[in-house]
């Protein structure tokens, strides 16, 4: 193994390497879910009629925000592959083309923000507070894709342990912001209710950008890897978008096609909103594992791809799926032996005597469809996870074309689709809208394993050829990185033991 060259000091491919790269971005992305998670929390104890409308415009907020955040953060693919190129001083262009795309999206956020969201919730149940949440998301919506780029440049060099540091604090300032803007403080600050939550998520982002910032511009950074180089570079930005934008559309078409499930699950009545409403808050807090995982698989395949390492991939997806075995095993204790903690925990005791003796049609009880529901939710997340992982190694090898046909098409006539004309043309129960949803899931992750077992991304070119090692300082010819990587190292060794 060719130490310059790997990210961490484990075999590469292997699960403590995984799991070295993984963990952090985990948490990084725990710290935008778990605002949105923490809102929805909060927002119960306020109302029913809050959580459920945060549920509806936070779906559809987050198509937005995810959307424009997975195509910036693509800068992590070329990022690693400049890197397993040695091609250092390269590494700050497709950053700043994605901190460039960040500012250009300020033009289309805004408007959403301000002007489309009466138009997305009119005459919707829980309109005027959903477009007051979506409103707020949406004008500061920019800083979510800003905060993704700058992250794509630590993740592709491994660099990614001092995230955890950030999304700690930065879940810390929303907590706390939620608790004082969603109830306010008896005459210091009036309560906000369902506003003061999308304010609070919006503070906790900027945050998380404005620290990346400063550690991006850091003078190491700018002598060594190309910081500086702002300079519009229209063909490294057309790259950047080419690879990006499949699985930002994707990913966007999926979050509107959640927004239309949900918004069917409101016209069939309160029992389905409120038990889906709990189900999706569930896979946001969970999905945190498997965006995390499938950002360390990108940037990981993306270095072996740069570094010639092909054969290394299947060990790598090997690594992935034991992973996602071990969280599902630990998931199951909550989805499946003992859900009751879940639900005590999402519904407050106020709206739980009123609701967890409902009876439904058919005579069972609202705790007894929610269980099944989030055993639905226990498989969804298995085969998404699964799905996650070959959608890596996809974005990896610049196959992002494929996953959106795929994709796009799949959310249609394998959810939205079925679950219009057998759960809501016969009005049936909401588990069964969730068996859907998992079996959605299930096809998805077979079609992409079937993507990958075709071998037809080993093909595909990203960095051009005539791109040598020679026409960039490497690790051998430039040891103020190595110096500079492996001090960082041994601090944060040394932090950790103390």
């Amino acid at each position: 193994m060719d130490d310059n060259r790997a990210l961490t000091k484990f075999e590469e491919g292997s699960i403590k390497e995984l799991w070295t790269i993984a963990l952090p971005l985990m948490i990084s992305s725990l710290a935008s879910l778990l605002m949105i998670f923490v809102d929805r929390c909060f927002l119960a104890r306020l109302s029913l009629a809050a959580l459920n409308a945060s549920v509806n415009a936070g779906t559809l907020a987050w198509a937005f925000l995810g959307g424009f955040g997975v195509l910036t953060v693509m800068s992590e693919v070329f990022v690693a592959q400049y890197n397993g190129a040695k091609l250092y001083s390269k590494l700050g262009e497709p950053v700043w083309q994605m901190i460039w795309f960040s500012i250009f999206s300020t033009a289309i956020f805004v408007p959403l923000g301000l002007f489309f969201g009466p138009m997305f919730f009119k005459n919707t149940l829980y309109a005027t507070l959903q477009v007051q949440y979506f409103g707020y998301l949406m004008v500061f919506g920019s800083f979510y894709p800003l905060m993704t780029a700058f992250s794509g440049f630590f993740i592709g060099r491994g660099q990614t342990r001092f995230l955890i540091y950030i999304a700690i604090i930065a879940n810390f300032v929303n907590l706390m912001l939620d608790w004082i803007l969603i109830f306010g403080v008896k005459g210091l600050v009036s309560p906000m209710g369902i506003k003061g939550a999308a304010v609070a998520t919006c503070i906790g982002t900027i945050f998380q950008a404005v620290i990346l910032g400063f550690i991006f511009f850091k003078k190491v950074n700018r002598e060594n890897y190309g910081t500086t180089k702002f300079a519009f570079n229209f063909q490294v930005f057309k790259n950047c978008i080419r690879v990006g934008l499949p699985p930002a559309v994707f990913f966007t078409l999926e979050i509107v096609g959640w927004t239309l499930f949900f918004m069917m699950m409101t016209s069939l009545g309160e029992v389905h909103i409120t038990i889906s409403s709990i189900c999706q808050s569930i896979v946001i807090l969970l999905s945190f594992f498997f965006e995390g995982l499938n950002r360390a698989v990108a940037a990981l395949a993306a270095n072996f791809i740069g570094s010639k390492k092909i054969d290394l991939i299947h060990r790598l997806l090997k690594s992935s799926v034991k992973l996602i075995i071990a969280f599902t095993v630990i998931v199951s204790v909550f989805l499946v032996f003992d859900p009751k903690i879940i639900v005590d925990f999402l519904i407050p005791g106020s709206v739980d005597n009123q609701i967890l003796f409902w009876q439904t049609a058919s005579g069972f009880s609202f705790y007894f469809i929610l269980k099944l529901c989030l055993f639905c939710v226990f498989v969804y997340l298995f085969f998404q996870g699964i799905r996650w992982t070959f959608a890596g190694l996809l974005t990896a090898a610049g196959d992002t074309l494929f996953l959106l046909i795929a994709g796009s098409l799949s959310v249609w006539l394998f959810l939205l689709l079925p679950v219009y004309f057998i759960v809501v043309k016969f009005s049936l129960a909401v588990q069964y809208a969730w068996i859907l949803a998992a079996g959605y899931a299930l096809v998805l992750s077979a079609i992409y394993w079937f993507r990958y077992k075709s071998g037809k991304w080993k093909s595909m070119v990203l960095i051009p050829e005539k791109q040598t090692a020679e026409e960039n300082p490497s690790l051998e010819e430039n040891p103020a990185i190595i110096e500079e990587e492996n001090t960082l190292d041994e601090n944060i060794d040394n932090n950790e033991e103390a």
